[in-house]
C-alpha cells in the first residue's frame, strides 16, 4: 500500500483502535488498494503515482450505482473470507 498512509497509523494507535472496539481487522489477498464506498452509489479510488507507486497521486471519483454495487459485493465476499486478526 502507500507508505504515507501506513506511516499515519503506528502500532500503538492500531492497538488502541482495536482495543476500543467495536472494530474488526481482517487480512485478505482478494482486495487491492484503497477505496471508499459512499452511500452505495459512489466509489472513490486511490490512484498511485506511476513514478513512485508507494505514494498517492490522486483520487478517482466514480458515481455509478452498478459499479458501486459490484465493489460492495466484492468487498463483502473478501471480508467474509478474510482472516480475522485478533492481536495487533
Amino acid at each position: 500500500m502507500f507508505d504515507d498512509a501506513r506511516a499515519a497509523v503506528d502500532e500503538d494507535r492500531a492497538t488502541l483502535t482495536v482495543a476500543q472496539g467495536p472494530f474488526e481487522l481482517r487480512i485478505t489477498e482478494d482486495a487491492y488498494g484503497n477505496f471508499y464506498l459512499i452511500d452505495g452509489e459512489e466509489v472513490c479510488l486511490e490512484v498511485a503515482d506511476p513514478l513512485a507507486p508507494d505514494r498517492l497521486f490522486g483520487m478517482l471519483d466514480l458515481r455509478d450505482r452498478g459499479f458501486a454495487a459490484r465493489v460492495r459485493d466484492g468487498f463483502e465476499a473478501a471480508w467474509a473470507e478474510g482472516i480475522v486478526v485478533d492481536e495487533v
